[in-house]
């Protein structure tokens, strides 16, 4: 069954997932350290929810639209809420500033303008958790095409998890093989959709035709991106598409992936 359409924040989701992307190495342990117990529950078995979600959980924070605000124009403070709400489809009953006519020569401080746009961000406030959530969610929308991150991204897990292991044994036993490792679970039909249809039904490492159309000359394979035995986790974030003989000669020893994909065009 394929996914609903929906709104999606996307310029602001594109610029969270730039945001994030480009202080991984910096500030990407940090992150994930904060955010530990939340990532390694969320680890355990393919969720929609994933790790990447938690670690943009520390850069997205819409909060900062009121220091915004009392650091810039009122003007571009406001139309910087209004492109963000229409982004989430959401329409508040609010009056509308009219800064034209306002006479207010010094940042509207005293204004009509000023009580107008803090209803707007008393709104904003209100409604935090379900725009950050729409955010990240769009965020991950880019991120997850990034394979190469994700490998990045996972192998920094995979260190966390290591170290974690005797709390994961402790809490979470059931999810832990004899070898102290993560045990195996099975991939949702829905995750099995998305990484096709991401890496356009093909194999992520040596390209060839995962979609059957014509016969079915391949057999489709998820893979874990960082192994399990390499203390990679069963984060939906952390599977790929191969073929049989790539996931055969990749095996549980390496975290081989590929940066490959198919543009919308070429240059």
């Amino acid at each position: 069954m394929a996914p609903k359409e929906q709104l999606l924040a996307l310029s602001s989701g594109i610029g969270l997932a730039g945001l994030a992307v480009a202080n991984f190495w910096d500030y990407g342990r940090e992150a994930i350290e904060v955010y530990k117990k939340e990532i390694i529950e969320c680890v355990l078995k393919p969720k929609k929810e994933t790790a990447i979600h938690h670690y943009l959980k520390f850069f997205q924070n819409i909060e900062e639209v009121d220091m915004m605000w009392k650091n810039a124009d009122l003007d571009k403070a406001y139309d910087f809420i209004v492109r963000i709400l229409e982004e989430v489809n959401l329409k508040p009953n609010l009056p509308e500033p009219d800064f034209e006519s306002c006479d207010e020569e010094y940042g509207h401080y005293g204004c009509e303008c000023n009580e107008i746009v803090e209803q707007w961000i008393a709104f904003v406030s209100e409604n935090m958790e379900h725009i950050d959530e729409l955010i990240k969610h769009s965020a991950f929308q880019f991120i997850f095409q990034d394979r190469k991150f994700l490998h990045d991204f996972h192998l920094e897990l995979a260190d966390l998890i290591e170290r974690e292991m005797d709390y994961i044994k402790t809490n979470y036993s059931e999810y832990v093989t004899t070898k102290d490792r993560l045990r195996r679970k099975n991939f949702p039909a829905w995750l099995k959709q998305a990484v096709f249809y991401r890496e356009k039904g093909t194999c992520a490492i040596c390209r060839c035709d995962l979609s059957n159309l014509i016969r079915n000359q391949n057999q489709i394979h998820i893979d874990h991106i960082i192994p399990l035995n390499l203390f990679g986790t069963n984060d939906s974030s952390n599977m790929q598409l191969l073929c049989e003989a790539c996931n055969t000669s990749k095996g549980d020893r390496t975290t081989e992936t590929s940066s490959i994909n198919v543009p919308f065009w070429n240059l």
